[in-house]
């Protein structure tokens, strides 16, 4: 009896993981989001062109010095971490009315432009290594308007949170 109840929990915690997993591709088809940091463009719909504005690039012969990374959120999506080793520009695009530009250095990162309507983000500044300590929102730039949020991470915090969100997945999965 006790060998039945425990494949039939088992069986149930299966299905319900390969539902969360459908559930969630779905999702991501119907919101088509999609990142190519190396072209500059975060984009919210894989139909339109990608902006390649000043985009950093590395030569192959030099490793870069990574000394901060940018993680950036759209629409609740978090997008895989984006290491800042040169001066950029990355767009982000939702459509063709939501628009911000992201203006990067090795060090920092802020919200160059936006097209919502209270230009909050932007006023917010740059946040830096040397100023997220003491910035209200410390190392983030939030844009609610158009959903999209900034963060600005050292090399050791991105692990931090790479291993928190794996070990976060792992967890669902045991349970």
């Amino acid at each position: 009896m006790e060998q039945k109840r425990f494949s039939k929990r088992n069986l149930l915690v299966g299905l319900a993981v390969i539902l969360v997993i459908v559930l969630v591709a779905l999702l991501a088809v119907f919101q088509k989001k999609e990142i190519n940091p190396t072209l500059g463009e975060l984009s919210a719909d894989p139909t339109t062109a990608p902006i390649a504005e000043e985009t950093p690039e590395v030569s192959a012969t030099e490793a870069p010095v990574v000394r901060a990374y940018l993680v950036v959120t759209v629409g609740g999506a978090m997008y895989e971490p984006i290491p800042l080793y040169e001066n950029g520009f990355y767009t982000v695009r939702q459509g063709e009315d939501m628009i911000n530009v992201i203006e990067v250095t090795p060090d920092s990162v802020r919200m160059r432009s936006s097209t919502c309507d209270n230009q909050d983000c932007v006023e917010q500044g740059v946040v830096s290594l040397e100023n997220r300590e003491k910035r209200v929102l410390r190392n983030m730039v939030i844009c609610l308007p158009n959903q999209v949020s900034l963060e600005l991470y050292t090399p050791e915090e991105i692990m931090q949170l790479m291993q928190s969100m794996a070990d976060y997945a792992g967890e669902e999965g045991h349970e």
